[in-house]
């Protein structure tokens, strides 16, 4: 049997304005300042860990999070994969005043509300299949390579809500709502994964949500929006 321990991390703080105060494209945003110094608290966390193997999305932030972490590792090597980017959002514009309150404000309780999509975006059910299809796939991937080696240590730098679609699916909640499991910027989780013949047999959540640069939430915002 192989164990396989994630340590799956948010990328740091986002700025979605610039200087100009003008509005950034999400797809596009980079880290902020503070995001950097954020990654590089946990990057000191993790410079004990040598990962065998580091993921990141094809955003730009889950890139730049995955790189600061890369550089207190032997492994720089960065694979970057589409399916594992944020849950794509619809306009804000088209959203109805009516509906606003619900879609907005509730839009991590797909279930509660019968929401089809994030903000009349990529539907929670799509979105949910590419992620835990990524991750399944990866994981057998990985258990077949380096077979003297009982246990290996995978990163991969995603994204709130992408973060939160792997806990639920760890713990059996698939088709859930998200909003329970809270996903602060620069936030470590650390799941292990067992499995034999390729096929996962167990899994345990060890640490969720830990913010190296804020390990009691002080002043913690509430970051509902996936970014």
């Amino acid at each position: 049997m192989k164990r396989i321990r994630l340590y799956l991390v948010r990328h740091g703080h986002v700025d979605y304005f610039d200087a100009a105060q003008q509005p950034i494209n999400p797809k596009y945003a980079p880290l902020s300042a503070q995001g950097e110094q954020q990654i590089q608290m946990l990057a000191e966390h993790l410079q004990a860990i040598q990962m065998d193997q580091i993921f990141s999305s094809t955003m730009p932030r889950s890139i730049q999070t995955a790189e600061i972490l890369a550089r207190q590792q032997d492994q720089k090597t960065i694979n970057s994969y589409d399916e594992i980017r944020e849950i794509k959002s619809g306009r804000l514009k088209d959203i109805p005043v009516d509906q606003a309150e619900v879609l907005i404000k509730k839009a991590y309780y797909p279930k509660k509300f019968a929401l089809n999509g994030f903000l009349q975006g990529e539907s929670w059910t799509d979105f949910e299949t590419r992620v835990i299809t990524w991750f399944q796939q990866m994981l057998r991937q990985q258990s077949q390579s380096k077979p003297q080696q009982t246990t290996q240590h995978i990163l991969v730098s995603a994204h709130d809500a992408v973060n939160r679609i792997v806990l639920n699916w760890v713990q059996g909640l698939q088709q859930h709502d998200v909003q329970v499991q809270e996903q602060n910027y620069a936030c470590l989780n650390i799941i292990d994964f067992y499995l034999q013949d390729q096929h996962i047999v167990e899994s345990r959540i060890l640490l969720q949500n830990f913010t190296a640069h804020n390990i009691l939430k002080i002043n913690q915002l509430n970051e509902k929006s996936p970014t």
